[in-house]
């Protein structure tokens, strides 16, 4: 059973969404982007786990359902960290475990380090440690695609990135000019057992209209703004605790193998399960293999 309400955290309501709340064994779902919402995550997963797990999911500050994000506020990931944790106090939970999707990996490591005895295990799914590598995984898979269409235009965009000196900053803000190049081919590089109509229209349940999208803005461009999420988190990976589960697909553009190679020489208690079938979005993609997985590495 699902239920839906504002928690008043910090000074501002976060929507929050619980499943099975009698469980004692509580997983915690981040979502990614930034500025994604926890609806496709709740879609099929947070039921499906909630068989076994007391399932916490929630829209992060400034997100969506949550209440927005004020021009002249200061807002910045940390305040995205302080937020779970004072969310977990108020649940009354313990200790709970993490699954972090994309962005929501990058939250995952900053929370376990600032947090470590608030947490138990923790899955990544196609994580971003890194917005560098990430970035230019991206553009390169962008590139293949100009060249299998045969778009020159496309490809000196792609090329000029990829030969360059650029930033982490410089590289993320470069994939936009160069989607506008891809048109709707940009959605495949990041789905491949779903199609991007299927995604967009699990998007759509429960949100009246795009109005409530228009505010989450903020919450990106701030997060821009500061710069935190720009810093490679791949040699901190080392200083986690926890037992970890790596979560990849086969197609995933974002968790790049440089990043999986971060993850398997720095983590000390870390598994990985591969996705083959799957790029950015395994719980969708392969649901029921995600499902067991998740249970297995939580309650194992």
């Amino acid at each position: 059973m699902m239920n839906s309400s504002f928690i008043t955290i910090r000074g501002t309501r976060l929507y929050v969404e619980q499943y099975n709340e009698a469980s004692k064994d509580v997983l915690l779902y981040l979502h990614g982007g930034p500025g994604s919402s926890c609806i496709d995550f709740c879609y099929y997963q947070a039921k499906a786990l909630s068989d076994s797990l007391r399932v916490v999911a929630l829209d992060q500050r400034g997100v969506l359902r949550s209440d927005p994000i004020q021009a002249d506020e200061p807002f910045g990931v940390d305040d995205i960290i302080k937020d779970l944790e004072e969310l977990r106090d108020q649940l009354g939970v313990d200790r709970w475990n993490l699954l972090g999707h994309s962005f929501g990996g990058y939250l995952a490591v900053k929370y376990a380090l600032d947090y470590p005895d608030s947490i138990r295990k923790i899955v990544f799914e196609s994580p971003c440690f890194d917005v560098y590598s990430a970035a230019r995984s991206i553009i390169s898979k962008a590139n293949d695609t100009f060249k299998e269409n045969n778009n020159p235009k496309g490809m000196e965009q792609t090329s000029k990135y990829l030969s360059g000196d650029y930033s982490a900053e410089e590289l993320w803000n470069a994939i936009g000019s160069i989607f506008e190049f891809m048109g709707e081919d940009k959605d495949l590089l990041y789905f491949k057992g779903i199609t991007p109509d299927e995604y967009g229209e699990i998007m759509k349940i429960g949100i009246p209209s795009n109005e409530m999208w228009s505010h989450t803005g903020m919450h990106t461009q701030k997060l821009q703004d500061e710069g935190e999420f720009f810093k490679n988190l791949m040699p901190q990976l080392s200083q986690i605790p926890h037992p970890t589960l790596l979560i990849t697909g086969a197609y995933d553009p974002v968790c790049c193998h440089v990043q999986q190679q971060a993850y398997q020489q720095h983590m000390h208690d870390g598994k990985r399960v591969l996705f083959e079938h799957s790029a950015h979005f395994p719980r969708l993609e392969e649901p029921e293999k995600y499902t067991n997985e998740v249970l297995r590495f939580i309650l194992g």
